[in-house]
């Protein structure tokens, strides 16, 4: 990275109560034998993009300012999963079922970076949250695991925020840079 970027993303954080029950659902899954690289809380939320490093920072804060957040988008909880990956262990997340507010933000958002020159992910986007990574145990391997997360969770999002993610002693650190509710319309804070 050079000097001045920052490495950057925007994202929903997750309220209180998701956090709890994620923990509960790791907990869980630890007990069940489960080894891995568990996320901690306070790095949890949706990404909704990742920028990569940029010194744009005021740009990219000035564009979110002017996007419609004018619904507030609800954001449920839906099964758990695995994303296999061909070495090490897999990956163990939670699928979301964003709703038609949230999918319609997000592309706005996508699209505005993207015609200020940011390479945005062409993949479909697949909203979910990573529980662990390097996850290993056979019993990721049953029918018992996706009943781990039978748990009916959902929420109204209030924000997005724009995050900087950065180690700091070693420790990877997301601080949030600014903060964009919803249920506001474009140029209002």
């Amino acid at each position: 990275m050079k000097t001045n970027e920052k490495r950057l993303f925007t994202a929903i954080e997750l309220p209180g109560s998701w956090l709890g029950a994620i923990e509960l659902t790791c907990v869980e899954l630890k007990r069940q034998g489960v080894r891995g690289r568990f996320v901690p809380p306070e790095r949890l939320h949706l990404t909704l993009n990742f920028l990569g490093e940029t010194k744009r920072e005021d740009q990219i804060a000035d564009l979110l300012m002017t996007l419609d957040r004018s619904v507030p988008p609800l954001v449920r909880a839906g099964e758990g999963g695995l994303f296999r990956r061909r070495r090490g262990g897999d990956l163990i997340v939670w699928h979301l079922r964003p709703d038609e507010a949230l999918k319609a933000y997000r592309k706005a958002e996508t699209e505005a970076l993207s015609a200020i020159g940011f390479k945005m992910d062409q993949r479909p986007y697949a909203p979910h949250l990573t529980l662990a990574r390097d996850a290993e145990g056979a019993f990721l391997n049953t029918p018992a695991f996706i009943t781990v997360f039978d748990r009916p969770l959902d929420f109204m999002a209030t924000e997005v925020v724009l995050f900087w993610s950065r180690y700091v002693r070693r420790r990877l650190v997301y601080t949030p840079l600014g903060r964009f509710p919803f249920g506001s319309v474009r140029g209002e804070k």
